[in-house]
């Protein structure tokens, strides 16, 4: 665990990655979403939520660690004592849409390390803004949860309690092994728990693949925003626990702003707010 005064010195350490919103990938995010009305051409918007597939943070292989993703004290983020790494939610202010042929400028700041104690044990979470701007405008805040967690031996769901909402409306969802690569490429995320069955078995002891929890948040922002009829300007969630690959889930929504995904069994995976 880091002392008080490790944790002094490593908050508000920054990385800062540039990159152009080209129409190549943007072309294979608009395959991937099927969204076929999208126009791509120089100056037209993009939809909310795709600054992922810009600006990647990547590393040589020297630098990951067993699971994929880049190890603690290989960027901004320390080694905190606790090595499995999960997306715990986010917190999204959208300002202006992503343009195709803009230059991006991403700020990584990391602004929190906290560690915690639940009933599985201890953890920390690591809080971690990324602005993204153009030029001097600043296109989106999102405030990221990265909870980092001890090795473990098994895997239990989490229990929850039933949404206490009805969906107004609902649709059901499922991705493939080749959907959930393909977005680990559009996004440069190398977890393995999205790819390797094996490791998914072996050591996280998940029964299979795992949906990306940004992924399924964006069945949630593309929902919201079309609630919002394109004006959605808040979004946050927490996932709560994972969805399997080629398992079918449930998008809910509801007319008060809360936006929930459920498994196939009607646990709640993921919960959020929108405005």
């Amino acid at each position: 665990m880091l002392s008080q005064e490790d944790i002094r010195k490593n908050l508000y350490k920054q990385k800062v990655i540039k990159d152009t919103v080209d129409i190549a990938r943007s072309r294979v995010a608009k395959d991937f979403f099927q969204i076929n009305k999208l126009e791509l051409k120089s100056g037209a918007p993009l939809p909310k939520y795709w600054h992922w597939f810009f600006c990647w943070e990547t590393a040589e292989d020297k630098h990951l660690g067993l699971d994929g993703h880049i190890k603690p004290g290989n960027n901004i983020i320390p080694d905190t004592g606790f090595p499995r790494r999960m997306w715990g939610g986010s917190e999204i202010n959208f300002y202006k849409p992503l343009l195709i042929g803009m230059e991006i400028t991403r700020i990584i700041t990391l602004e929190g390390i906290n560690y915690k104690r639940g009933n599985s044990g201890d953890f920390c979470i690591i809080e971690i803004k990324n602005e993204l701007k153009n030029n001097e405008t600043t296109l989106l805040i999102e405030r990221q949860s990265l909870v980092y967690l001890p090795v473990r031996t098994g895997f239990d769901q989490k229990v929850t309690n039933p949404h206490n909402k009805l969906s107004e409306v609902g649709s059901n969802r499922k991705y493939t092994e080749n959907q959930l690569f393909k977005y680990s490429a559009l996004t440069m995320n190398s977890h393995r728990i999205h790819y390797d069955l094996d490791y998914c078995k072996t050591n996280e002891y998940y029964p299979s693949l795992v949906v990306h929890g940004p992924l399924l948040a964006q069945n949630l922002i593309s929902v919201a925003d079309q609630r919002f009829e394109g004006r959605l300007q808040f979004f946050k969630y927490r996932a709560l626990n994972p969805i399997f690959v080629c398992d079918e889930f449930t998008v809910n929504t509801s007319d008060t702003g809360e936006f929930w995904i459920t498994n196939k069994s009607g646990v709640l995976s993921m919960s959020a707010v929108a405005s």
